[in-house]
């Protein structure tokens, strides 16, 4: 299944709705049907916006759109299928998932970067590197799993730090676009009410 983030503001970006496939790439090709454009790179598609979506549907969001419920993935869908454009799958999550560093070591290469073992609750533990002051044996947070999109439109990718496999992210408020947490430093510290492996956004 292919991940992809949908964003909303109408303040920034005006009355459109973007969805992002590959957010790095570059098109080579834009169809436009109607208020629905389509960007694709070597013929797949990379990112559609809709514009004027508030003509067909309220959206209620300043930014990142996390989860999005079937009566609205079904309106977005049917908006694709009438200007012919491929509809988008139901997502089983949102890509943040409540998860618990149980193991941690410091890099060997770094004098500030983990190397952390987190359960996200599906069996395996993942290997992330982290560079947050407060990342700890324990400590309860939230994990960006590979491919999920950030608020930000970035998209997280497996690769290294400084030689050293990571899989995934551990979040801070702030990445997380949460309201409050615009200057606050370190990982969003989560309590025992957060069940590892469960949804982020669903609380």
């Amino acid at each position: 299944m292919k991940r992809y983030g949908l964003y909303y503001n109408y303040k920034t970006l005006g009355d459109v709705l973007l969805i992002a496939f590959e957010p790095n790439a570059i098109a080579d090709e834009v169809i436009k049907k109607d208020d629905v454009v389509v960007l694709k790179k070597g013929g797949e598609t990379i990112g559609i916006n809709i514009f004027n979506i508030s003509k067909i549907m309220k959206i209620k969001a300043n930014g990142y759109i996390p989860l999005v419920d079937d009566k609205v993935l079904g309106v977005i869908n049917h908006i694709l299928e009438n200007h012919d454009v491929e509809v988008l799958e139901k997502l089983p999550h949102s890509g943040f998932i409540v998860a618990k560093i149980v193991d941690i070591e410091e890099h060997p290469e770094s004098d500030h970067l983990h190397i952390c073992k987190v359960d996200v609750g599906h069996g395996d533990y993942l290997e992330i590197v982290c560079g947050a002051f407060n990342a700890r044996k324990d400590l309860i947070c939230v994990c960006a799993l590979p491919f999920s999109f950030m608020p930000s439109g970035r998209q997280i990718v497996p690769g290294k730090l400084l030689g050293i496999d990571s899989y995934g992210m551990l979040c801070s408020g702030r990445e997380l676009a949460l309201e409050g947490y615009e200057n606050k430093r370190g990982l969003l510290e989560l309590d025992d009410n957060y069940k590892v492996g469960s949804d982020f956004f669903s609380y």
